[in-house]
């Protein structure tokens, strides 16, 4: 039996406190910052339960953290590597697109594999509908499948999903 999606208000509430918290970062708790966070922080909540409903699948603490060290260190390696090809116009790049099909289940794991591949360097989520996930890729020549199945691997693990790791990565 699963279990059932958070309710719409705890979801907002939730979402309501990530936003703070996320908002008191950024203007480094300036207290004059809060009149219009407040009423920032309520609409993007708000419409966040309304584009994003409430899920099954909820984030698990241990994962996440594992999720963003991972995230970091791609993000950091993938950085260099478009670097490196920007300023050195003798790499090839050859760009194009993939369609993958996704082991992930529908709703929040599957939005965020899609947008993290969109924040890392050299890939772009360009097109999510079911179970298949179109990318487009700075270098096709790449292989772009294995980190791929490996970025979906991690976020199976952030969710406590069990998916079997991809080849030459230890769960």
């Amino acid at each position: 039996m699963q279990p059932a999606p958070a309710s719409p208000i705890a979801t907002f509430a939730a979402r309501a406190v990530m936003l703070a918290v996320v908002w008191w970062m950024l203007t480094v708790g300036d207290p004059s910052a809060w009149g219009f966070g407040a009423v920032v922080i309520a609409l993007v909540a708000a419409l966040s339960v309304l584009l994003f409903p409430p899920s099954i699948h909820r984030l698990r603490p241990l994962g996440l953290l594992q999720f963003m060290a991972y995230f970091l260190g791609h993000s950091v390696i993938a950085g260099v590597d478009v670097a490196r090809r920007l300023l050195t116009p003798s790499l090839p790049i050859k760009p194009g697109e993939i369609t993958l099909s996704l082991r992930l289940p529908e709703g929040g794991p599957r939005w965020l594999l899609a947008n993290t591949l969109s924040l890392m360097p050299g890939t772009l989520s360009v097109h999510l509908e079911e179970n298949q996930l179109t990318v487009h890729c700075l270098d096709t020549s790449d292989a772009i499948e294995p980190g791929v199945r490996q970025a979906e691997f991690q976020v199976a693990r952030a969710f406590g999903i069990t998916l079997d790791p991809p080849e030459g990565v230890r769960a």
